[in-house]
């Protein structure tokens, strides 16, 4: 069950494939302004409002205290897992203020330790923590293609289909060798069996932030069977 969870930033209306199909969307505190002004109704809405209006209270409003230990993103992350969602996009989640965007990051960790396929989106990057084990990723022309630990290090961390390859090498958290990478085939894969990466997917600057969306993620990248 794939679900959208609106956060606080600006989202675009070009980002609307990402919502189109979800069966559950949830809208964390200032997010539920952004959709709003999108047209889209939220199935739950939660956060503590000290950044935004607060919404009418009804059977789906969760008034968050704000003082607590989760951000309000990472509550609505636990709720769609609640919910039974295998699948995450958080829209509105990357920029702004830089320690919302790591506790994003952290929050896709997170996600995927409980078994969820979770992306961080805007039109220009796309972020997933990716477990041990083979990923395939389909070619994306026009993109960069990163990785980066999101621990200490990732080992035995292997990139093929790329103009530069790893073979069995460590990444580690203080040396960013996994940075802008180009693809070199119609599909790379990414390989390592010990620790948590980061991939990113970065449009190249010239193509702009508004040429075309890129679809749903899920499709494009995951672990291999």
């Amino acid at each position: 069950m794939k679900c959208v969870i609106f956060a606080g930033l600006p989202v675009s209306e070009r980002l609307c494939r990402f919502w189109q199909d979800a069966a559950l969307i949830i809208a964390a505190d200032a997010g539920y302004e952004n959709a709003r002004r999108l047209g889209v109704e939220p199935d739950l809405l939660l956060g503590d409002y000290d950044s935004a209006p607060c919404p009418p209270q009804n059977a789906k409003t969760v008034v968050l205290p704000a003082e607590k230990d989760d951000t309000d993103t990472y509550f609505a992350a636990r709720r769609a897992i609640e919910r039974g969602a295998s699948e995450v996009v958080i829209l509105g989640g990357l920029g702004g203020r830089l320690d919302h965007t790591i506790a994003n990051l952290q929050t896709l960790v997170f996600l995927a330790k409980n078994g969820v396929r979770a992306w961080l989106v805007d039109e220009a990057n796309e972020v997933t923590a990716l477990l041990p084990g083979a990923h395939p990723v389909p070619a994306r022309w026009g993109w960069y293609l990163s990785v980066f630990s999101a621990g200490d290090a990732a080992r035995g961390v292997t990139l093929e289909g790329l103009k530069y390859p790893l073979h069995e090498a460590t990444v580690t958290n203080f040396f960013p060798i996994g940075v802008s990478n180009e693809f070199a085939a119609d599909t790379a894969t990414v390989r390592f069996s010990d620790g948590i990466l980061y991939l990113m997917l970065s449009r190249r600057e010239e193509e702009g932030h508004g040429s075309g969306v890129t679809g749903d993620p899920f499709r494009r990248v995951g672990p291999a069977h």
